[in-house]
């Protein structure tokens, strides 16, 4: 995310809690993104330190994206990274997630990200000693018609031939896995069984905890809990700044040359773009926002199990549990 702040270091320890550009083949109108957007000050925080001359990559966000960006390089070896983020990691979009992790996707690429996903979030503890809030409760995505039923079917068959264990199950069989559903009006229901929940900031964290080296193993201790955190040394060759602003992106003869933040000007080969709804790209795109919306219950008397799978529909509602109690969330239609 890129917004005018003030005062960038590299991520201390006690903090941590669209696509690469090549040297060509992105061309811009002019010779940047961003107009300098709001500010944000944070009284009381130690002397920054400064934004490095160069960078091989430099990657703009740091939500879920910009830290899985960072952590995937640092996996396929690639070193010398500064993620740039303008305020505190995962503290925009990502802080907001519904965190919950499912295949039922309507394109065969999205479910197998998805999936991939998954797994990765599910051994990211273990790397890192990170608590990402992994539960593996499963999901219901129910159908109230029969043409949503066979549209569940469909997608039932495609997961198969992807290797994703699902099944398609009558309503009696939703009534025994979500003994609180009412189910006069269900024609069926598609159970995937390997779905999850996430914390997803501290996801965020367990990212760029792993990207930047620190896993369970070698993790410094952040003085808060005793959670891994990030150094201003990184064995990775990965750098995290936050409170760092992205000014512009400096563009010659079709090639990214440098990006400039307000704590200097950074060389490098290419620039990667996670900055989300601040990124201010001079392309039309046909999407807007629109609003969310969630309750939660009081606590339950008596709390489900937390194997008790979360519902989610295509369309925009989902149900899970949460301490105690329900989350209902959906948005607005369109």
């Amino acid at each position: 995310m890129c917004s005018c702040v003030r005062g960038s270091r590299a991520l201390p320890p006690a903090l941590l809690h669209r696509l690469l550009l090549p040297q060509s083949g992105f061309r811009l109108a002019g010779r940047g993104f961003w107009s300098s957007p709001r500010g944000l000050a944070v009284s009381g925080d130690p002397q920054p330190l400064p934004v490095p001359s160069q960078a091989r990559v430099v990657i703009c966000g740091g939500g879920i994206v910009g830290t899985s960006v960072a952590y995937h390089l640092a996996r396929l070896g690639w070193t010398d990274i500064v993620l740039l983020e303008q305020g505190r990691l995962g503290a925009g979009t990502t802080r907001m997630c519904a965190g919950m992790v499912t295949v039922a996707k309507p394109l065969s690429i999205e479910c197998r990200m998805a999936n991939y996903s998954n797994s990765l979030y599910e051994q990211l503890e273990e790397e890192t000693g990170v608590q990402t809030g992994y539960v593996k409760t499963g999901s219901l995505c129910l159908a109230q018609n029969q043409d949503r039923f066979i549209s569940l079917k469909r997608l039932a068959s495609r997961l198969k031939v992807m290797g994703i264990s699902c099944s398609i199950i009558k309503p009696k069989d939703v009534a025994k896995l979500h003994p609180l559903l009412n189910i006069h009006d269900l024609v069926g229901a598609l159970h995937l069984p390997a779905d999850a929940v996430v914390s997803p900031p501290d996801v965020n964290h367990a990212l760029a905890v792993a990207a930047a080296g620190r896993g369970a193993g070698g993790a410094e201790s952040s003085g808060r809990g005793g959670e891994p955190g990030l150094t201003s040394v990184s064995p990775t060759g990965v750098q995290f700044l936050d409170r760092t602003s992205v000014q512009q992106v400096l563009v010659e003869k079709s090639q990214v040359t440098a990006v400039e933040t307000d704590r200097g000007s950074i060389q490098c080969q290419y620039f990667v773009n996670c900055a989300g709804q601040a990124s201010e790209v001079k392309v039309s795109i046909p999407l807007h926002g629109c609003e969310h919306f969630y309750l939660i219950t009081k606590p339950l008397q008596e709390p489900l199990p937390p194997s008790t799978p979360g519902l989610a529909r295509l369309t925009r509602t989902l149900l899970k549990s949460i301490h105690l109690k329900l989350c209902a969330a959906g948005r607005q239609r369109v």
